[in-house]
């Protein structure tokens, strides 16, 4: 993918997580902002290889991730993954309580999962949508699903098929003035990539005109 087709992704999935930043300013009675810093298309095999140093260690271990399934013409899944260590912070943060560090072992309650899921619903629901409206087609997908994946299984889940890509989307997540950082994994069909480059593309040349 060039540095111009990032870009333009990069713009576009930033006003697909704007719009629900501001659905979720309104259900949570706090001012919320959500970006998205940087992207990346990355073949599964980068990740089976160990090339990225910095994520590979973040998706193998513990994590609570909200999941998607999109399927027919446009397909595959698309994965919010928070790393453990954040999940407690970002809950106390939401609801604005104070956040103190344990030193045991990271357990999890109703308000965790509760909290994943409403962001994790309302910004995968966004960027569904907004990809639909990208490509001029209504997309079928299911209920979004919270998974906690313990220690290496979610890098297990991911890179258990065949060849396939991934575009990686670190996502700011900003909470009076503290900042948590969220990771989506939208993980496509050959078909299904090549597709939105070419919508991507499209983009690039009406701009150029």
């Amino acid at each position: 993918m060039t540095t111009t087709q990032e870009d333009i992704l990069k713009e576009l999935y930033n006003v697909f997580v704007g719009e629900a930043a501001n659905l979720l300013s309104e259900i949570l009675q706090k001012r919320i902002f959500l970006s998205v810093p940087e992207i990346t298309l990355l073949g599964l095999q980068e990740l089976k290889s160990g090339n990225q140093e910095e994520l590979t260690p973040v998706i193998n271990g513990t994590v609570l991730s909200t999941s998607l399934k999109f399927g027919n013409v446009f397909s595959g899944r698309a994965d919010f993954i928070f790393p453990a260590e954040q999940i407690k912070y970002l809950t106390a943060l939401c609801l604005g309580e104070e956040y103190t560090e344990e030193d045991e072992k990271l357990s999890f309650n109703d308000e965790d999962f509760d909290v994943v899921k409403e962001i994790g619903n309302i910004i995968l629901n966004s960027i569904m949508g907004g990809m639909g409206s990208l490509l001029k087609m209504k997309l079928e997908y299911d209920v979004p699903q919270v998974i906690l994946h313990n220690e290496g299984e979610f890098y297990k889940t991911l890179t258990s098929s065949g060849d396939s890509n991934v575009l990686l989307l670190y996502v700011s997540f900003d909470v009076d003035n503290s900042k948590v950082l969220g990771i989506i994994l939208i993980k496509f069909s050959l078909e299904s990539i090549e597709f939105l480059i070419q919508k991507v593309d499209e983009i690039s040349r009406d701009l150029d005109e």
